[in-house]
């Protein structure tokens, strides 16, 4: 595995924006064209086979854009195949206990650091033209591993999270924390942004980058000025969708 470009980056502080990606490897390919540093491949709320995210993770490769894959669920499984397929990282939502946690993160790297299943003959080791043992050391190092924290439980035992250890980013959920609260879609509600923020300042403290969703642009700075590096910017049907509906509405001006 290559040096993975958006871990160095957030070990610098720097913000790096991405997008979560329910399209396809085109998709992929424009925003890694278009000036992103990172695309978030959801298979959760995607309706993606992992033929069609082997087939984005290429993409992703192709343009030198940074691939995380959301996977569907915590199970050890899920993620090693998708780091398998050649994923630079896994994001890993609905965290709700800390054995569930320390499995999915485990999952992620292979011994000593985890108990990720070992194969030679994987997108992520070149087919085995590359060293198993090479692939071993440079994966475990490069390999970034997201952590959701989207729910009331999750956000109270934050420092039991973090205790874990193996996590490079916790990436807070608005939407799912709001409804974790009984205020479903209630994302700027104070019982949803205290915990947040609660989130965000025990991440600093510790040293672990945090992210969080943005739905427009000028959300990057509030969130930016309150130490968040990670920010997924939309997800890519709705900044087609806008931008189509614009691009119509203009059409239609001069008819």
């Amino acid at each position: 595995m290559n040096t993975n470009k958006l871990k160095e980056q957030l070990k610098q502080k720097k913000p790096a924006i991405g997008s979560f990606v329910r399209m396809n490897s085109i998709s992929v390919e424009i925003l890694g064209l278009t000036g992103w540093d990172f695309v978030i491949i959801d298979a959760e709320h995607g309706v993606h086979t992992m033929e069609d995210v082997s087939n984005m993770i290429r993409a992703a490769k192709a343009v030198g854009i940074t691939s995380i894959v959301r996977v569907p669920g915590t199970e050890p499984n899920l993620i090693q195949r998708s780091l398998d397929g050649g994923a630079e990282g896994v994001q890993i939502p609905q965290i709700t206990n800390l054995k569930q946690l320390k499995d999915a993160v485990s999952a992620a790297r292979y011994y000593p650091k985890g108990n990720r299943g070992a194969c030679a003959y994987s997108a992520a080791t070149g087919y085995s033209t590359t060293p198993f043992q090479d692939h071993i050391n440079t994966s475990n190092d490069e390999v970034l591993v997201v952590v959701h924290v989207e729910n009331a439980w999750s956000a109270d035992h934050i420092e039991e999270i973090l205790d874990v250890g193996g996590i490079d980013v916790i990436f807070c959920g608005p939407w799912d924390m709001s409804q974790s609260l009984g205020i479903p879609g209630q994302v700027t509600a104070p019982e949803v942004v205290n915990r947040i923020d609660k989130v965000i300042s025990t991440c600093r403290d510790r040293g672990i980058s945090t992210g969080i969703f943005v739905q427009q642009p000028e959300q990057a700075e509030i969130w930016i000025k309150r130490g968040v590096s990670y920010l997924a910017g939309s997800v890519d049907v709705g900044i087609y969708a806008e931008a189509s509906k614009k691009f119509a509405a203009d059409m239609k001006a001069y008819i």
